[in-house]
């Protein structure tokens, strides 16, 4: 079996979703699409809900924590989004469960990624060499692999080939140990 990453942690604006522009509160419409307070539409981008469903879903994954690490100005629009954005909807798999319901850690603050993950770690018990990380900036990518952490490069946010990408990475280190 290929190995799986006890922890997935992923930025969220420019990776899973539109920079959150417009700010709290935000809404969800009978669609489950959700709006800003400016009433502007905020979309996903890429495969970024179908990962999400998958990992609160599929048994494969249910070892696995989900961590949400931000570096942004605005802290408090983040966690508000979080919980409007369905992952699940009611039904085969129980209650209807947010973005924010199927994560362990949010570490939404200005400030470096390695401090987010730092507490990750100390909170989680969880190594860096078994978590894998995806970001649409370059530098967070290279900061935080330094900590042994498996990081994919997301520049057009989490894409399919992305979230592939990243499984098959950590799977070759973990295999190498």
């Amino acid at each position: 079996m290929t190995a799986v990453p006890r922890l997935v942690a992923f930025d969220l604006d420019g990776t899973l979703w539109y920079m959150l522009d417009g700010g709290a509160p935000f809404r969800r419409d009978r669609s489950g699409a959700v709006y800003d307070k400016r009433n502007e539409r905020i979309d996903l981008m890429g495969a970024s809900g179908e990962v999400l469903r998958e990992l609160a879903t599929d048994p494969k994954w249910a070892q696995t924590e989900v961590a949400y690490v931000s570096r942004t100005e605005y802290p408090e629009w983040a966690i508000p989004c979080l919980k409007t954005f369905l992952v699940t909807e009611e039904g085969k798999h129980g209650t209807a469960r947010s973005m924010y319901d199927i994560s362990s850690y949010q570490e939404i603050y200005p400030g470096s990624k390695l401090t987010h993950f730092r507490a990750i770690h100390k909170e989680s018990g969880i190594p860096y060499e078994d978590m894998v990380f995806y970001d649409n900036e370059r530098w967070n990518i290279t900061e935080c692999a330094k900590l042994g952490i498996t990081c994919v490069y997301t520049p057009r946010g989490l894409t399919r080939e992305a979230w592939d990408k990243g499984l098959a990475e950590f799977s070759m280190a973990r295999a190498g140990k």
